[in-house]
């Protein structure tokens, strides 16, 4: 018979007749084979599976390394890139700040770093502007003057420059007339009205400072020609100017017989001409003063080396001689000496001074083989 006829009986009988399999293992045994068994298959299956993993991680890792890598490269190069216009940004801005900080603080004022005069030529009066400044310690009073390119009303002038220009680099203070108000007295350029509502030095208990408010308006208009000012508040003459009691206003001079001293902040500050805090009874008594320490840290104008022969007093011109043993020269150092005596001898009312026993022809801007005329004024300041 063909067995792929055999039906299910056929088969079932076909098996019967099949020899009987007895397993003699005990029921432990058979048990511990199979477990035997499986742990086998188990173990071959933990194995076998994440190792396979592993290989075909690796071998995609390497196919892939080289575009990871390649990515990775460019974004740190990106990136630095990035950091570095992020710098380069930076710093380009932290410049344009810089440069114009640099800049607004250069507009104000711009000394000279060798400065071939300290004094302002009596030709230029008409274009210079006059304010005073106390100096850092707020002990002297020391003026500038500035040429301005502007014609027009002195006072509206002077109040532009008084409210705009800053004096530290100069190594001066703020100025004493902050917070008042000038008007030129009704008719009249040689008096002012001065409004001190919101000045604190006027105000002041303090009598140094009370003191600086007095030279401020002497310092900053005397040069100008201004003879009276009257002091003013809430719409009515005259103030209690702290410890000197009750004051209506004060008379300016041009002639105040006071000698001139050196005044510098530092070492990088410009050199300034500062009239002493005192007036002196003769011309000769201030040029020997201008020899030693001013007071309150004013510095001698006149080196020891150099000695005054003799003084010659002429109507309004005044003769100085130097002695042979004097050394004078061409230089910053002389320039500033025969201006701060000319300034001086201005003070005691002369208008030239002819200076004798020099053995050069010029120093500074002066032609020191005639007879020098005063100056207008001192410290003449750049601002731009």
């Amino acid at each position: 018979m063909n067995k792929k006829n055999w039906n299910e009986d056929q088969l079932v009988n076909a098996l019967k007749q099949l020899p009987s399999i007895k397993d003699q293992r005990t029921s432990s045994e058979i048990f511990a084979h199979i477990s035997e068994k499986e742990t086998k298959h188990k173990k071959g299956k933990v194995w076998i599976t994440p190792a396979f993993a592993s290989v075909a991680a690796l071998f995609i890792l390497l196919l892939m390394s080289p575009y990871f890598l390649n990515q990775f490269q460019s974004n740190e190069s990106n990136k630095s890139d990035s950091n570095m216009d992020m710098a380069s940004n930076e710093q380009a801005k932290q410049s344009v700040q810089d440069s114009a900080y640099k800049s607004e603080a250069e507009l104000s004022i711009q000394p000279q770093p060798e400065k071939s005069t300290f004094v302002a030529r009596e030709e230029d009066k008409f274009s210079i502007v006059t304010l005073a400044y106390p100096d850092l310690q707020v002990q002297n009073m020391i003026p500038i003057s500035i040429q301005t390119e502007k014609s027009g009303n002195y006072l509206d002038q002077y109040k532009s420059l008084l409210a705009t220009l800053d004096p530290a680099p100069l190594g001066l203070s703020s100025s004493s007339l902050t917070g008042t108000d000038i008007q030129y007295a009704e008719g009249t350029t040689k008096e002012l009205l001065i409004n001190v509502n919101e000045n604190s030095y006027a105000q002041s208990a303090v009598e140094s400072e009370n003191k600086l408010f007095a030279e401020g308006i002497e310092e900053s208009f005397r040069w100008q020609g201004i003879e009276e000012a009257e002091y003013f508040k809430d719409g009515k003459k005259g103030i209690e100017l702290g410890a000197y009691g009750f004051k209506e206003g004060q008379t300016l001079s041009k002639e105040k017989r006071k000698g001139y001293f050196l005044y510098q902040e530092s070492m990088e500050a410009p050199k300034l001409l500062a009239p002493s805090i005192l007036p002196f009874n003769k011309l000769s008594e201030a040029l020997s003063a201008m020899k030693e320490n001013g007071t309150l840290g004013l510095k001698p104008v006149i080196e020891k080396s150099v000695m005054i022969k003799n003084i010659k007093e002429k109507d309004e011109d005044v003769i100085i001689e130097f002695t042979n043993e004097s050394t004078i020269e061409d230089n910053e150092t002389d320039t500033l000496m025969l201006e701060a005596i000319l300034l001086t001898a201005k003070e005691f009312g002369y208008e030239n001074v002819k200076f004798e026993g020099l053995n050069v022809e010029r120093v500074g801007e002066m032609d020191v083989t005639n007879a020098v005329p005063v100056p207008f004024s001192p410290n003449p300041v750049d601002v731009k």
